[in-house]
C-alpha cells in the first residue's frame, strides 16, 4: 500500500534521513520509533509532501509527488504533533475533515454529515459536539482531531506522537481507540511513538530509526528478539505478567 524507497533528506551539510526504505502493511498499526532528532517527524513531513526529499513515496504503486493535493487527501490523513486550537466547536472541526470531498462553495451532502457524526461517535465525543475546542483539555482536543482525521475517511492514517501531552490514563484510552480503528474499521496506521512500552504493546510492526537510518522494519516480536531496541535506546528489556517492558539501564 504505502511504500517508501531510498528516501534521503539533507539540510545543509547534515543528513537527516539516509536511504530509508520501508513498507506500511495494510490493516496494521506500525509504530515509528527512535531517539529525538533521528528523523521521525521529517519522515512524516516527507510523506505529507511538505518537506523536500530524494527517493520515492508511493501509494499502491502511484507516486505521491505526482498526485494533486486533493487526491492525496482522499488516500492519506495526518494528525500532526503540534495542533492549532481555533475557536470552533468539535463538530465544526470534525467537519473540516470532509474538505477533500466538498467543492468550494458547495454544501455538505448527507454522506458528509453521516461521516462527521460517525467519527464523533467513534471517538466517544458526542457530549462535546457543541463545545469549543479551546475549552477542552489536551486529551479531549486530541480526540477531537482524531475524529476530524477519521471523518476524512482515508485508508491510511498517519499520526505524529499523538499522545505527547496526555496523562497515562488518557494515553491508554487513546491507543485503545487506535487499536479499535485498526481491528473494526480496517484502518492502516503509521504512528510516531515516544513511549517504547506502549509501542511494543500496541504495534503490530515496528520501524526503528537511528541517526537517520532505518535499522529495523518488521514484526514487533521480531524486533524485540533482535535486541535492536536495547542497542538504539540504551535500555534494558524485562518481562512482567507475560508482557515485555523496557527501562533505563
Amino acid at each position: 500500500m504505502l511504500e517508501i524507497k531510498n528516501l534521503s533528506v539533507c539540510r545543509g551539510k547534515r543528513t537527516v534521513l539516509d536511504d530509508v526504505t520501508l513498507t506500511v502493511t495494510p490493516h496494521k498499526l506500525t509504530a515509528l520509533i527512535g531517539k529525538n532528532g533521528c528523523g521521525k517527524s521529517t519522515l512524516v513531513s516527507c510523506i505529507n509532501q511538505t518537506a523536500p526529499y530524494i527517493g520515492e513515496i508511493s501509494f499502491s504503486g502511484r507516486n505521491l509527488a505526482l498526485m494533486r493535493p486533493k487526491e492525496r487527501a482522499c488516500l492519506l490523513s495526518f494528525l500532526p504533533q503540534t495542533l492549532f486550537i481555533p475557536h470552533v466547536t468539535v463538530s465544526e472541526l470534525v467537519t473540516m475533515g470532509r474538505s477533500p470531498y466538498v467543492d468550494i462553495g458547495k454544501h455538505l451532502t448527507p454522506r458528509d454529515r453521516e461521516a462527521v457524526r460517525d467519527a464523533i461517535f467513534a471517538v466517544k465525543m458526542e457530549v462535546f459536539s457543541n463545545r469549543y475546542l479551546d475549552e477542552l483539555s489536551g486529551g479531549e482536543r486530541q480526540k477531537a482531531y482524531l475524529a476530524m482525521t477519521l471523518a476524512q475517511d482515508t485508508r491510511v492514517m498517519i499520526l505524529d506522537e499523538p499522545t505527547t501531552y496526555m496523562d497515562m490514563a488518557y494515553e491508554h484510552a487513546f491507543l485503545d481507540l487506535l487499536d479499535s480503528m485498526k481491528r473494526h474499521r480496517k484502518k492502516t496506521l503509521l504512528v510516531v511513538m515516544h513511549n517504547l512500552n506502549q509501542a511494543v504493546r500496541y504495534a503490530d510492526r515496528l520501524t526503528v530509526l537511528d541517526g537517520g537510518k532505518n535499522v529495523f522494519d518488521g514484526e514487533t516480536s521480531d524486533c524485540i528478539q533482535s535486541g535492536v531496541i536495547e542497542r538504539v535506546f540504551g535500555v534494558r528489556r524485562y518481562t512482567a505478567e507475560g508482557r515485555t517492558f523496557f527501562s533505563a539501564e
